[in-house]
């Protein structure tokens, strides 16, 4: 039986306008009828996810930020920031590379530094808690995520150069033109795990949907694991399934239409 449905957001529900399908919202009442509990795991930072499902963001759980935090029923299970002089030689590797903007996600915002107006934008669409700041110095904040955003593509470009924190720190692309850098503790399916322990829920009770490297450890808490079918390759050979339809096409919607009628 079904007991905890676990989605990321962009690449995977939202299409590529950024927007939930409609027909989610009549998928979420059988989630709840049912008695299942849906949980949103994302890249994004909280502020972000409360938007996208303001109609009931109270009545679902959150793992922001790569699962930098756990957020269920309007308590904090955990969180887990980066030690702020930690990062900085990740700050001036930054400084070195072209075509990038950095944000600083913390809990109260993100805090944004690039001269390019596209990149800004871009960023501050995906973070709606955001600062513009010339420099890191002065932030009162904890953060939880250091994210790169990359008109050079962030496989090709800035992954190249901050690889090799990737000892101490989580490294990952999360999509074409992002790279996200968390604490080595830090993933999507450590703060899943951490929930299910909390409800006493198991993998086999899980379901889950991802579509990018971001996801990896997401997709291992499943038995139920769900690579969509515009997901990278790689999360496709890990997932036990992958979608009929993509993320254009309100895959995530369509597969919980048919695993709900069970």
């Amino acid at each position: 039986m079904i007991k905890l449905i676990v989605s990321d957001i962009d690449g995977t529900l939202v299409n590529n306008q950024k927007e939930i399908p409609n027909s989610f919202w009549e998928v979420f009442k059988t989630i709840e009828q049912k008695g299942i509990l849906f949980c949103a795991a994302s890249g994004r930072q909280l502020q972000s996810l409360h938007e996208l499902f303001a109609p009931i963001k109270e009545r679902i759980a959150y793992a922001p930020d790569n699962g930098a935090s756990l957020i269920y029923q309007g308590k904090t299970l955990f969180e887990r920031p980066i030690a702020f002089t930690s990062f900085f030689p990740i700050l001036r590797t930054c400084n070195e590379i072209q075509q990038i903007g950095v944000a600083l996600c913390g809990k109260k915002s993100a805090y944004i530094k690039t001269d390019d107006e596209w990149i800004f934008d871009e960023i501050a669409r995906h973070y709606p808690a955001h600062t513009r700041v010339t420099d890191f110095v002065a932030i009162d904040d904890e953060i939880f995520k250091i994210t790169v955003c990359d008109r050079g593509i962030s496989r090709l470009n800035s992954f190249q150069y901050l690889k090799k924190y990737a000892n101490e720190f989580n490294v990952v692309v999360s999509g074409e033109i992002w790279l996200d850098i968390t604490g080595k503790d830090v993933n999507k399916g450590d703060a899943i795990a951490h929930l299910q322990s909390q409800l006493n829920i198991t993998p086999d009770e899980t379901v889950v949907f991802g579509d990018h490297l971001n996801d990896v450890e997401l997709i291992q808490r499943a038995t139920y694991s769900y690579a969509m079918l515009n997901a990278q390759e790689e999360l496709k050979a890990l997932a036990n399934y992958v979608t009929e339809y993509d993320n254009n096409h309100a895959g995530v919607v369509r597969t919980l239409e048919k695993l709900l009628q069970s």
